[in-house]
């Protein structure tokens, strides 16, 4: 009898194994309808723990990147950036390949270090496939390749702009400064010109301070705002950004002087003080979208700041209630009453019922699984993506594992990354 029993414990532990084994074997190789099958039948048997979901989750990621092709091919591996260095192995073998996804690869194997600068700026400095040349061009980080640097900053492809802009901005070569402006005020890409401008910020120098402020008197909010973060990086703060930055906060209104406020605040400087006191103005007395912004920069570690967060609770506007309880409700003195009306607006079918069950989630309230489950079978591939989140931060990993059998490539590869991200 004793033997007996052993048998079968025995043959359950195989069971469960093979179980484990192929869903993750299916999502390598099966087909989407059987991953969907293979992944139910795992969660209804108590078989997707976390370690189970995260090799499933490296299956799916690493299939994703090695199935998908043209433009689709290239989207995958920018959504697995975030989560690249479990995936190497797939990384490295479609970056042998030649087509534009490949080099898209090659440029997050550099980003990881897993690729020598000169020798990419040496093999696909003259390629004629824009994709290729933007390698070339984001590897051009090195004092020698100045000249290369600038001159693909007006380069034929955008690609290829953003890459040497982004170059430009590790450089930080005062050599670059006047063509980073000429590309800054010139160039038809709006990326590519944000680029350039954080380049000018990048180098600084009170040259690069003054050039900006010409520029902002010609420039659209969008731009303003970039010109902004230029002013805020170091090399800029120092010469001249500061005084450009409070300026801006005392004396213009909405997103220009809370962007400028949150700079000083980030800055920790003498006027961080100042921009506590633009943001805690905005969250009670800017419009309704300029509030939602400030009450997610303003630091929670001014009393002030926290009393104006605490009246936005109450607000009327839905919208800045939901964004004021999901601050309050990571803050150990806040978080019971900030949970209790999180948990109301949760009730709602609505985007602001989804951000609730979000904040929740992040919260840490366990009372909101049910409500997230119910969501992974939601039309919207945004909402059951949220979902899937929400439940991997409360360590439902059986649950949210539903997501990497999405009929979304886009769900399957975000949820993967965040699985594989918080491994990490």
């Amino acid at each position: 009898m004793a033997r007996s029993a052993h048998c079968l414990f025995v043959l359950a532990l195989l069971v469960a194994g093979c179980g484990t084994a192929g869903v993750v074997e299916t999502a390598l190789h099966g087909d989407l309808a059987s991953l969907k099958r293979d992944v139910k039948q795992s969660r209804e048997a108590g078989r997707l723990d976390r370690s189970t979901v995260e090799e499933l989750a490296q299956a799916v990621a690493g299939r994703e990147v090695r199935s998908a092709t043209g433009n689709a091919a290239v989207d995958r591996i920018k959504d697995v950036r975030a989560c690249a260095k479990p995936l190497l192995r797939v990384l490295e073998a479609r970056a042998e390949q030649a087509d534009d996804a490949a080099a898209e690869a090659t440029l997050t194997l550099l980003e990881l270090g897993r690729r020598d600068r000169r020798e990419l700026v040496r093999r696909h400095r003259d390629s004629s496939s824009g994709a290729w040349r933007a390698v070339a061009a984001r590897a051009a980080s090195a004092k020698e390749h100045g000249p290369l640097r600038r001159k693909l900053f007006a380069d034929p492809d955008e690609r290829v702009r953003r890459s040497a802009l982004g170059a430009a901005i590790e450089a930080r070569s005062a050599d670059d400064l006047e063509a980073a402006l000429e590309a800054a005020r010139l160039d038809p890409d709006l990326v590519s010109k944000a680029h350039a401008t954080r380049t000018v910020g990048a180098i600084g120098g009170e040259r690069a301070v003054l050039a900006l402020r010409d520029h902002w008197a010609r420039a659209d909010e969008t731009t303003r705002i970039t010109i902004i973060d230029a002013w805020a990086m170091p090399a800029s703060y120092a010469a001249g950004g500061e005084h450009e930055l409070v300026t801006i906060a005392e004396n213009h209104q909405g997103t220009l002087a809370i962007s400028a406020a949150d700079a000083l605040v980030r800055a920790r400087g003498r006027f961080a003080t100042s921009g506590v006191a633009v943001l805690i103005r905005a969250v009670g007395q800017g419009t309704e979208s300029e509030r939602r912004l400030a009450i997610q920069l303003v630091p929670l570690s001014d009393k002030d700041a926290v009393a104006a967060i605490e009246k936005a609770t109450k607000d009327a506007d839905k919208e800045v209630k939901v964004i004021a309880l999901a601050r309050l409700a990571g803050e150990s003195a806040h978080k019971a009453r900030a949970v209790e009306g999180l948990r109301e607006l949760a009730k709602k079918d609505d985007d602001l019922g989804l951000q609730a069950r979000a904040a929740l989630a992040a919260a840490g309230d366990a009372g909101v699984k049910k409500q997230l489950t119910d969501l992974l079978t939601a039309p919207k591939a945004r909402t059951r993506t949220v979902a899937a989140r929400g439940l991997l931060s409360l360590g439902d990993y059986g649950n949210a594992a539903t997501a990497l059998a999405d009929d979304d490539p886009g769900v399957r590869t975000s949820v993967a990354c965040a699985v594989l991200a918080a491994r990490d």
